[in-house]
C-alpha cells in the first residue's frame, strides 16, 4: 500500500475517532467548569491591561484600539499552550511598540496532547509507515478545533473582564477590539467598544435594509430602535444594551450571542429566531414572543462535533411577564430571578434550565418540565 493510502486510512480510522473521543470530552469539561475557568482569562487581561497603563504613563504607549489574543503554533507543538496577547493602537499590526502578556490554555490543549500520545501508540502498530513528523503535522491540522474552545471561553468571560478598574482605567480609541486568532493570521471579534455617538433613526433605517454580514459584531447601544422591521437579519455578536426595540419584529434573526442586557424589549416577536448564548438578562420582555426560538445550550448533537456547544442563553433579573416561549428549545437556560407572571411555557424544552426556587410554585410548568428543571436558591 503506497504511503498516502496507508495514512488516509490513518486519518479515517484512527485521527477521526480519537479526535472526536477528545473534543467530546473538552465539551464537556468547558460546559462544566466555564465558570471557573474564566478566572485565569480575567487575571491574564487584567495583566495586559497593567502593563498597557504602565506604558501609557511613561508616554511609550498611545490610546489602545486592539487587544489580541493569538495562539502559537510553535508553542502548542512543543506542549506550552501559551497564547501571546498584543495591546496595540488603530494601526493594529503596524503598531511597532510592543506590549504584550500571556495567557495560558492549557486546559483546552491538554486535550489535543491527548490524542498525539494516542496516536503515537497507535502509529507503532503500522510498521514504521506512520512516521513522528506525520502525527505532528495531524496535530496542528487539529489545533484549530481546540483554539475554538479558547475563543467560546474569552467570549463568555469578556463581560467580567471590561468591569476591571485596570481595563476602565487605560486611555483607548473610540473604537477597541478584543479578538483572538493565530498569531499574526485570522483572528476573530469578541468584544467591541463603540463609543461613537449614532443616530438612533438612521441605525434604524440602516438596520431595516436587512443587508447580509453587515451588523454582525456591531455596536447599537443606548438607542431607540423600537417599532422596527428587522426580520431575519444577522445581529449575531452586536451589543443591543440599553436600547429600545420594543414592538419590533425580530421574526426569524439571528440572535447567536447578541447582547441584549437591559433592553426595552416590550412585545418583540423572536419567533424562529437562534437566540443561543444571548443575553436579555434585566431586560422588559413583557408581553414578548418566543414561539419555537432555538436557544439549547450545549452541542445540537451529543455524538458529534462540528464546534464548541453553546453557553446557556441568559434571562436573568428580566421582567417575562406575560411572555411567550410556546414550543422553544431552551435547555441549559437561566431564569434566575426573572418576573414569571403568566409566562407560557407550553411545549418548551427546559431540560437543565435554572429557575428560583422562590418560583416553583407559581411558574406555570409541566410534570415533565418540572423534573428536568434546576432550581437554585
Amino acid at each position: 500500500m503506497a504511503k498516502e493510502d496507508v495514512l488516509q486510512h490513518f486519518i479515517e480510522n484512527e485521527v477521526q475517532t480519537k479526535n472526536l473521543e477528545s473534543l467530546l470530552a473538552l465539551e464537556e469539561y468547558f460546559q462544566n467548569h466555564k465558570d471557573e475557568l474564566v478566572h485565569d482569562f480575567v487575571q491574564s487581561f487584567r495583566n495586559i491591561c497593567r502593563t498597557i497603563k504602565t506604558m501609557q504613563l511613561r508616554g511609550e504607549k498611545g490610546r489602545i484600539g486592539h487587544i489580541t489574543y493569538s495562539m502559537l503554533r510553535t508553542e502548542i507543538m512543543e506542549g506550552r499552550h501559551i497564547y501571546v496577547i498584543d495591546a496595540s493602537d488603530i494601526t493594529w499590526f503596524f503598531d511597532r511598540k510592543e506590549c504584550q502578556a500571556e495567557y495560558n490554555a492549557g486546559w483546552a490543549f491538554q486535550y489535543l496532547d491527548v490524542v498525539e500520545s494516542e496516536l503515537e501508540q497507535i502509529s507503532k502498530t503500522y510498521m514504521g509507515a506512520i512516521t513522528k513528523p506525520d502525527i505532528e503535522r495531524i496535530k496542528l491540522g487539529l489545533a484549530n478545533k481546540y483554539h475554538q474552545y479558547v475563543v467560546s471561553l474569552a467570549r463568555y468571560a469578556m463581560p467580567q473582564a471590561i468591569i476591571l478598574p485596570e481595563y476602565l482605567e487605560i486611555d483607548k480609541e473610540e473604537e477597541l477590539e478584543v479578538r483572538v486568532g493565530e498569531y499574526l493570521d485570522h483572528s476573530e471579534t469578541i468584544y467591541k467598544e463603540d463609543v461613537i455617538v449614532k443616530d438612533s433613526e438612521e441605525i434604524k433605517a440602516w438596520l431595516e435594509e436587512k443587508l447580509e454580514y453587515e451588523y454582525a459584531y456591531e455596536v447599537f447601544t443606548d438607542l431607540t430602535l423600537s417599532h422596527g422591521n428587522y426580520e431575519g437579519i444577522d445581529l449575531r455578536y452586536a451589543d443591543m444594551k440599553q436600547s429600545d426595540l420594543s414592538r419590533s419584529n425580530l421574526r426569524g434573526c439571528i440572535l447567536l450571542g447578541t447582547k441584549f442586557i437591559g433592553c426595552r424589549l416590550q412585545g418583540t416577536d423572536f419567533s424562529y429566531s437562534l437566540i443561543s448564548e444571548a443575553d436579555f438578562s434585566y431586560s422588559d420582555l413583557k408581553g414578548a414572543v418566543f414561539y419555537n426560538t432555538e436557544g439549547a445550550q450545549g452541542l445540537p448533537d451529543p455524538d458529534s462535533w462540528e464546534m464548541p456547544g453553546f453557553v446557556p442563553v441568559r434571562f436573568e433579573g428580566a421582567n417575562l411577564e406575560r411572555a411567550d416561549f410556546e414550543e422553544a428549545n431552551l435547555a441549559g437556560a437561566i431564569f434566575t430571578g426573572a418576573n414569571l407572571t403568566a409566562t407560557n411555557f407550553k411545549g418548551a424544552n427546559l431540560e437543565r434550565a435554572v429557575f428560583s426556587r422562590a418560583d416553583m410554585l407559581n411558574v406555570n410548568l409541566d410534570d415533565k418540565q418540572r423534573a428536568s428543571i434546576i432550581w437554585k436558591p
